[in-house]
């Protein structure tokens, strides 16, 4: 990674200045806020002048916001009195709907974003749950000190992407923010349980075949990491792993592919050619009865020379990226440690998942696989 440039230094700085200055400076704070906020202070955003983007123009009337409605109103009806704001954004982190339960919280949130109209990207506002729920498509928990802006520093924030069931594009983000003290966990569960119940209902659009195959996509996904889909004639369902392989525009092509797969017997699966590249994949038949109703599709990259590796260094997180970076430049632990502004401890954490992830045992092929990388991603 890059070195800081003098203000985003001092931007870093008056972060971490401001952690030890407060009452929670001995919390920890993970790689992940680590990685961003220093993301923050290299794109030139200044912790104590941000100012979230708004634009009124909302899109209040689409999918996502019917299918969340409900959750989002009998959540909030149940929350406790306290100052809170359930918050529903679309793909690009606009606010375009919340929930709250008296006018005086609304006014109170506005004045800090959190209301219609307002972007929450990690560009924009910093380190927020939004942006990184976005980011990964996943969950997020982000508490008061660990925001970037210090306008946002008194507020604790819990956040779920919403992907779309039939085809695992993001459409959006539900987002809980509390500006008084409130257990982390009950925050996640209630944001939970809006993603799961719009979930539902996004479901319940395309009719009892694709619950049944829905439903065998996620016990085949709990069970293993890897990249997983699972099609019909008329619904795509697949992981985050498996968005490197197929778009939603591939549904057609991979049912027509996985019905010949399956009905060819023992013959081996060729690989499979889609528009972002070659898979070799596995098929797995889902009956209804006797009737076929969906086929389940585990994805493994075809290898390629010039890909051996690749893959690997795209699983690494942004942190250990870094890290990996730094040290395969000859950076020794506490050097790394320094530069990425973590301790030498956090450094020797990464580099433990660095090397399992990417199956080495020595600092040598580590900056073999680094170098082929960043040649390959410059190049």
């Amino acid at each position: 990674m890059d070195e800081l440039d003098q203000p985003g230094a001092l931007a870093l700085r008056h972060v971490h200045d401001r952690l030890q200055a407060g009452p929670f400076r001995n919390e920890p704070v993970s790689p992940a806020i680590h990685a961003s906020w220093r993301r923050d202070a290299a794109s030139g955003l200044r912790p104590d002048e941000i100012h979230p983007p708004y634009d009124a123009d909302v899109d209040d009337d689409s999918r996502l916001h019917w299918a969340a409605a409900p959750a989002m109103t009998a959540v909030s009806a149940d929350l406790p009195d306290l100052r809170t704001a359930l918050l529903l954004t679309d793909r690009r982190v606009h606010v375009v709907a919340r929930w709250t339960r008296t006018a005086r919280t609304a006014i109170q949130m506005e004045a800090a974003g959190a209301a219609p109209g307002f972007f929450c990207s990690e560009s924009a506002v910093g380190t927020n749950s939004i942006g990184m729920a976005a980011g990964t498509r996943g969950s997020s928990l982000v508490r008061g000190f660990e925001h970037y802006a210090d306008a946002f520093t008194h507020l604790t924030c819990a956040s779920r992407a919403v992907t779309d069931p039939l085809t695992g594009q993001l459409l959006g983000v539900v987002n809980m923010t509390v500006a008084d003290p409130a257990p982390w966990q009950l925050m996640t569960a209630l944001v939970g349980r809006v993603v799961h119940e719009t979930t539902q209902r996004l479901l319940d659009e395309t009719g009892s075949r694709s619950i049944a195959l829905y439903d065998a996509f996620l016990q085949a996904r709990r069970r293993s990491r890897g990249p997983i889909a699972a099609v019909d004639r008329s619904a795509l369902f697949v992981n985050s792993a498996a968005g490197r392989f197929v778009a939603a525009t591939d549904r057609e092509a991979l049912w027509d592919w996985a019905q010949r797969s399956v009905h060819g017997g023992s013959d081996p699966n060729p690989p499979l050619r889609l528009p972002h590249g070659i898979a070799d994949v596995r098929c797995e038949a889902i009956y209804d009865g006797a009737e076929l109703s969906g086929i389940l599709i585990r994805f493994s990259p075809a290898p390629t020379p010039a890909a051996t590796g690749r893959a690997e260094w795209s699983r690494l997180t942004d942190a250990e990226r870094s890290v990996a970076e730094a040290v395969a430049a000859g950076l020794t632990n506490r050097e790394t440690a320094a530069r990425l502004f973590l301790s030498p401890h956090t450094v020797d954490y990464h580099l433990r998942h660095i090397f399992r992830k990417l199956d080495i045992d020595s600092r040598t092929q580590l900056a073999r696989i680094a170098e082929r990388n960043l040649s390959a991603g410059s190049s």
